[in-house]
């Protein structure tokens, strides 16, 4: 119909173009993408553990 290539050809296409990736296997291409993770990660373990804590608490 609008003659296009179809989805999987223009997406090698389009990775065909791209620098390929350079350095570590890791998964953050920012750093304060892996800060904030791990800050949130530290933020829920800290709120259920004080939170477990004040439950076990006040359920005395």
């Amino acid at each position: 119909m609008f003659r296009r290539p179809p989805l999987e050809e223009r997406i090698a296409r389009r990775q065909a173009e791209l620098p390929p990736r350079t350095g570590g296997r890791s998964q953050f291409d920012q750093p304060a993408a892996k800060y904030l993770l791990i800050l949130a990660a530290a933020v829920t373990v800290a709120a259920h553990v004080i939170g477990g804590i004040l439950l076990a608490v006040l359920a005395h």
